[in-house]
């Protein structure tokens, strides 16, 4: 058998399972009991959400080398996102902003996905017998699926406000279904003759089974579209700080580094330097929690329909910038081992 740990394997089941139940559990709650939304929606702002915008910029400011490798990175790009995000808010309301970030989330969430899936199978010796290619249109059948889904089933709300995607017919979300159903039993296939010739990759294939699970129940099994985004979002942003904490753990593995000593210092081993490490990502984030409210954008205020547009373009800028960073900075061209490389080409 072939393990392709991305560490060993405690940290991977809890990083593959531990957290996909974690989502399940905090986004069924909200399924079976929906005034709970709200509760688990401000819990997941508070310990995720932010955190895995500012994990980001741990490894875009943290280090001289990084601010000058990407300096352009950090300079224009917020200005531009800022600006695109306005024109559409003025052109379209907040309906269209939400739109945007609908769309983009699910298009980030299912390539970290595909970044993830890619470096477990580098983990695993690259997987010859298994297509990357096919694997690839495997893991995005099944948000694309439910992504038509969504769209057929004509949402006019989301996080409480208007809401709108593009009508699709349903001939189209059951040829998607059917495609998708028949690349999964292809890879099951593929699988079973794996573990049968003792190569099965424990690692990749149970990272690619969570996708999977995330995904169906996320967009097409979860009716109510703010609980299935509350599942994808969950799984995808506490993912994301974990693994950059790993990320900083392998960076720093030699001791503490003289051009980032505080980072390097949480990054090193021992409980309470993680304790130190989820400390300080809480209290990065803690400016956003203020600042925002000052502005009118509050949970309160979004049930009220009373959410300030310019506050809603200035916390999605944070995030599209985030998307944008990501689709960069965990890219190395010259280095297929490297553990900077996070999301495939």
């Amino acid at each position: 058998m072939v393990s392709g740990w991305l560490k060993d394997y405690r940290f991977d089941l809890s990083f593959i399972a531990g957290i996909a139940l974690l989502a399940g559990a905090m986004a069924g709650v909200t399924v079976f009991w929906p005034l709970l939304f709200l509760p688990m929606l401000t819990a997941h702002s508070w310990l995720f959400g932010y955190e895995h915008l500012w994990a980001t910029y741990s490894k875009l400011l943290a280090h001289p080398s990084d601010r000058a490798r990407h300096r352009s990175l950090i300079l224009f790009v917020p200005p531009l996102v800022l600006l695109a995000l306005f024109t559409v808010g003025h052109s379209f309301g907040l309906m269209g902003i939400y739109v945007v970030y609908f769309i983009g989330q699910f298009h980030h969430t299912v390539r970290q996905s595909w970044g993830l899936a890619q470096q477990y199978r580098r983990q695993a010796g690259g997987l010859p017998w298994d297509n990357v290619r096919l694997s690839e249109l495997t893991l995005w059948s099944v948000p694309i699926w439910g992504l038509l889904y969504r769209a057929s089933q004509r949402p006019t709300e989301f996080l409480f406000q208007d809401f709108w995607l593009p009508p699709v017919p349903i001939a189209l979300v059951h040829a998607a279904a059917a495609l998708s159903c028949a690349l999964w039993s292809m890879w099951i296939y593929t699988r079973i003759r794996a573990h049968r010739r003792g190569e099965l990759p424990w690692g990749h294939t149970l990272y690619m089974v969570s996708h999977l699970a995330i995904f169906l129940c996320g967009y097409v099994l979860i009716d109510e579209i703010c609980s299935g985004w509350l599942l994808v979002n969950v799984w995808h942003n506490v993912q994301y700080i974990v693994y950059v904490w790993l990320y900083n753990r392998r960076r720093f593995v030699n001791g503490i580094d003289p051009h980032s000593p505080f980072l390097s210092w949480l990054s090193q081993p021992g409980y309470r330097r993680l304790a130190g490490y989820a400390l300080v990502t809480v209290t990065l984030a803690l400016p956003i929690y203020y600042l925002l409210p000052q502005l009118g954008l509050t949970l309160d205020g979004l049930l009220k329909n009373t959410a300030v547009p310019i506050a809603v373009i200035l916390g999605l800028t944070l995030t599209f910038h985030h998307y944008i960073a990501d689709a960069i900075i965990w890219k190395r061209r010259n280095d297929v081992n490297s553990p900077d490389r996070f999301q495939a080409a």
